[in-house]
């Protein structure tokens, strides 16, 4: 596709997102809207929680109210009745649905991936991962938090990332006790053939493992210590100690690639084992070892063994991927910890000032939908810069840059982002210093 047509679909979709009629429509369906002299509409409402907070960080239902004021002198509401409308679940059910309209709407970008060749033939390459936001612990009954040394109240932010496209194809928020394992399993609907996920130990789930790879996908994980792992899948094998079975193969080349099976279920996968550089390994043994003591016990030896090596698991074949390469693939995972810490850095998504559930819903849910649209224009910057110039694209700086001057949130409310985008294209070179990609 070409970049004019790009650059008219991008900007299609989200004038129609942000369409009045269209958020009137859901705002009545939800009713959040239930009469024609409601002093705020659907649609400032949206842009009142997302763009407005855009630039400015957290803002004050005073500041909010009066912003309001300006966009629609006819919307004079009080920070009181303003108070009263996001502390609704009407408007709760509003955000949320337009929310998933704005999904529903997402642009895949028909671009050329990120230059790997390692996952050239994968349709679609995952990260999961979650961050925790701690919240008023007068909240605990509705996000219950972890307790001990963590809030008592919190909320988990799980996001589903598409790495070679920059897509957030889904996110799930639930309250902050919520284990990993249980979002992991929900991926399943978004999974398709030919699909990879890459994930941390926290969704190790042999069960979900097994189903990702009778869909025809494809899965990178590390292991889990307590997983028996066997080398027959006949049922009368015993499970194999591994850390003194890899110590014994590993050899002069510090790593080992064999088919095991995982689990009671005998689920078939390849076993990727590396022999860790010593100063991890003591590292790894001193926080093991203050970590017993504080519990008052003691490592056994095989525990201090396991601790020598890093164990990975895949079903990709070894001719698509040698051993050598699997450990730094998995280190693609580490690219969403910077999506997280860029939205707490620059969107402020784990400021959650209140003591009702549903104004919690509604900051985050805003955040969200502005997250998402800049997601889907850093998409687009990227493959743009990648396909015509080999060059990559600061996600931090285009972000500054949307923000300097009111340039996205003026976009929108004025309904200009086709103009804003034509600008964007003109400037990225200039701009945002993109360096070559490899």
């Amino acid at each position: 596709m070409s970049q004019p047509k790009r650059l008219k679909e991008i900007t299609e979709k989200y004038i129609k997102c942000f369409d009045e009629d269209n958020l009137n429509k859901i705002a009545r369906e939800t009713f959040f809207v239930q009469r024609s002299t409601n002093k705020v509409s659907g649609r400032d409402f949206v842009e009142l929680t997302s763009v407005e907070h855009f630039d400015s960080g957290i803002i004050s239902l005073e500041g909010l109210s009066d912003i309001l004021r300006r966009k629609s002198p006819e919307s004079d509401i009080t920070p009181q009745a303003l108070s009263k409308k996001i502390n609704s679940k009407n408007a709760v059910a509003f955000l949320e649905r337009t929310l998933e309209a704005i999904y529903k709407e997402q642009v895949a970008p028909k671009l050329k991936k990120m230059p790997l060749e390692v996952l050239e033939q994968f349709s679609n390459v995952y990260l999961q991962d979650s961050t925790q936001i701690e919240l008023n612990e007068h909240l605990s009954e509705e996000f219950r938090g972890v307790g001990g040394s963590a809030s008592k109240s919190s909320l988990k932010i799980d996001l589903l990332y598409e790495a070679t496209r920059h897509i957030l194809k889904k996110v799930f928020i639930t309250e902050g006790i919520y284990p990993d394992q249980k979002n992991g399993a929900r991926v399943l609907d978004q999974i398709r053939e030919g699909d990879l996920i890459i994930r941390d130990l926290g969704y190790f789930d042999l069960s979900v493992l097994g189903d990702i790879g009778g869909k025809g996908a494809y899965y990178l994980s590390r292991l889990f210590k307590s997983t028996k792992v066997y080398l027959s899948s006949n049922p009368g094998a015993e499970a194999v100690d591994l850390a003194s079975y890899v110590k014994k193969q590993i050899g002069n080349r510090g790593l080992i690639d064999m088919k095991v099976y995982l689990g009671e279920a005998r689920i078939c996968s390849r076993l990727i084992a590396y022999r860790t550089p010593e100063h991890i390994i003591n590292d790894r043994r001193r926080k093991a070892k203050r970590s017993a003591q504080r519990k008052g016990k003691t490592l056994s030896r095989e525990y201090l063994e396991w601790l020598d090596y890093s164990f990975f698991i895949t079903n990709v074949e070894t001719k698509t991927w040698p051993p050598e390469i699997v450990g730094t693939i998995y280190r693609m995972r580490w690219q969403i910890e910077l999506i997280f810490k860029q939205w707490k850095q620059l969107f402020r998504i784990d400021v959650m000032k209140g003591s009702r559930a549903e104004r919690i819903r509604c900051l985050l849910y805003g955040r969200l939908i502005m997250i998402h649209i800049v997601t889907q224009i850093y998409a687009f910057s990227a493959g743009h810069c990648h396909c015509t110039m080999g060059r990559e694209v600061s996600a931090v700086k285009l972000i500054q840059w949307l923000q300097r001057k009111g340039r996205l949130c003026q976009s929108i409310i004025n309904n200009r982002l086709s103009t804003l985008m034509e600008e964007l294209l003109n400037s990225l070179q200039r701009t945002f210093k993109t360096k070559a990609t490899a």
